[in-house]
């Protein structure tokens, strides 16, 4: 299988510390132990180089979340397929619930609460209007900044749950609310490549991964492109507004929300150490899942702000004082 190779990080070497890294007497993982990291690479699989089982959960993701693409996030696990069929199997009952996809709505709505109340936000609608936007491409536009608000919150209370199996394998569950309620977003976004995109496209591009802190673009980024204007302006704002201690004050309560959400989730995931061994996913390999799974968590923490921005940009803007 080809993998596409980003910038990540090294895993430590254990030793002879056994396979697992969760052997205290609450047999739960030693996230700590698991989080001793140095530069190396991440390996993402497409779903077009995607096979076997791997391109199938792919196709599952994409039915039952009701989005038309496979995020970086899921193309990260799916260069583990042992532990990512183990997750996928995890995370089937979860999204059965209404609760689930309730908890994930919390999280858009409070990044939206968060932005509008504590950040400066420019009035992107009259920028686009400016320079020409169409009202269908303003209309389309938004659209698609829903798509992401969905997808992003959601994956974040994915991030949130595996953290809380890892930390604490073996919760029970409670009764729930079948079937899950949520929005569905058919149309394939069109993406303009990092390979393809004029060079001052290509420019904002690397400003974001050096800015956001990550070795790829995620989806949205790359769907902004379709409109350069939009995403010079957009990007223009936001930078440095990620810049500020109000910004990190925020990265860091929704990321506090999503751990906190996930705890509360009636189907929590079952990653035992048990499943995990019995399923052969290595010690290698459960140091690397531990890494990503943590790395996205603080990422969708930062993008779920991101796209409430942009959605409060097109609507006009807002002007906070704790900004000030």
């Amino acid at each position: 299988m080809t993998r596409l190779l980003v910038q990540f990080w090294q895993l430590p070497d254990f030793g002879n510390f056994g396979i697992f890294l969760w052997l205290t007497f609450s047999a739960a993982f030693d996230i700590e132990a698991c989080m001793g990291w140095k530069k190396q690479k991440l390996r993402l699989v497409p779903e077009s180089e995607a096979r076997g089982e791997v391109l199938e959960i792919y196709w599952e993701i994409k039915h039952v979340l009701g989005i038309p693409y496979v995020n970086p996030m899921f193309q990260a696990y799916g260069a583990y397929p042992e532990y990512f069929k183990v997750l996928w199997k995890a995370l089937r009952p979860a999204l059965q619930t209404r609760e689930f996809f309730a908890a994930a709505e919390r999280l858009a709505a409070e990044a939206y609460t968060r932005v509008h109340n504590y950040l400066n936000v420019p009035d992107l609608s009259r920028k686009m209007e400016e320079i020409g936007f169409s009202r269908g491409a303003q209309h389309e536009l938004k659209d698609v900044i829903d798509l992401y608000l969905y997808n992003n919150s959601v994956l974040l209370m994915i991030c949130g749950a595996q953290m809380q199996a890892f930390e604490n394998p073996g919760a029970k569950a409670r009764p729930a609310t079948e079937p899950a309620e949520h929005p569905s977003h058919p149309d394939r976004p069109i993406l303009v490549d990092e390979r393809y995109a004029p060079p001052e496209t290509r420019k904002i591009y690397d400003d974001i991964k050096k800015t956001m802190g990550a070795p790829f673009l995620n989806t949205s980024y790359i769907n902004f492109g379709r409109w350069p204007d939009f995403l010079r302006e957009y990007w223009a704002a936001l930078k440095p507004v990620m810049l500020t201690p109000i910004y990190e004050q925020n990265h860091a309560a929704i990321h506090h929300s999503a751990l906190a959400l996930a705890a509360e989730l009636p189907r929590p995931l079952q990653l035992s150490p048990t499943q995990l061994e019995e399923a052969g996913v290595s010690q290698a390999d459960l140091s690397a899942v531990i890494h990503i799974t943590d790395f996205f968590l603080d990422l969708l923490s930062k993008q779920v702000l991101n796209i409430a921005f942009a959605k409060i940009g097109l609507e006009g803007g807002a002007h906070s004082t704790a900004a000030a």
